[in-house]
């Protein structure tokens, strides 16, 4: 896996972020293409801990969504299970193909493989020593769980 980029944890991160409209148009888009719809998005702005903005995307068929998720500040993307209950942190990151090649136009898409990879010191290479301060605090075991996360 290539370095992550600073910033990707939430801490020491780039004043420019990842817009929520710009992620939210994308996820309508995304679902028009695949027949699918958006049937909620959460701004991570709008809530206390998570470092990425979310959009639930059902299919046509009534089917359960997707989650789809967005680092709030870098464009990559990953999608995940439903969540068990409302207050659960646990993220199942999945593979989603038809809406990853949508997506791909405009965000780097984490694969399920990706995001279970276990963390590596090449990986964490270009991080900061605050972002390296909370991987120690929060012990995060997966690249996933980095990039995606509940840390305050």
């Amino acid at each position: 896996m290539q370095p992550l980029p600073r910033g990707v944890t939430g801490f020491d991160a780039p004043n420019d972020s990842v817009s929520a409209k710009r992620f939210t148009a994308a996820c309508h888009d995304a679902a028009r293409q695949v027949g699918g719809r958006v049937v909620e998005v959460r701004d991570a702005t709008e809530r206390v801990t998570p470092n990425f903005d979310e959009a639930w995307i059902s299919g046509s068929d009534g089917s359960e969504a997707v989650r789809v998720l967005c680092n709030t500040h870098h464009s990559i993307v990953a999608f995940a299970s439903p969540a068990a209950h409302e207050r659960d942190v646990c993220l199942e990151l999945v593979d989603c193909p038809q809406l990853a090649r949508v997506l791909s136009a405009g965000f780097r898409i984490l694969s399920g493989d990706e995001a279970g990879t276990e963390i590596s010191s090449e990986a964490t290479a270009q991080l900061s020593d605050a972002e390296l301060d909370q991987m120690r605090y929060w012990n995060p075991q997966r690249i996933g769980d980095l990039i995606f996360n509940y840390w305050d």
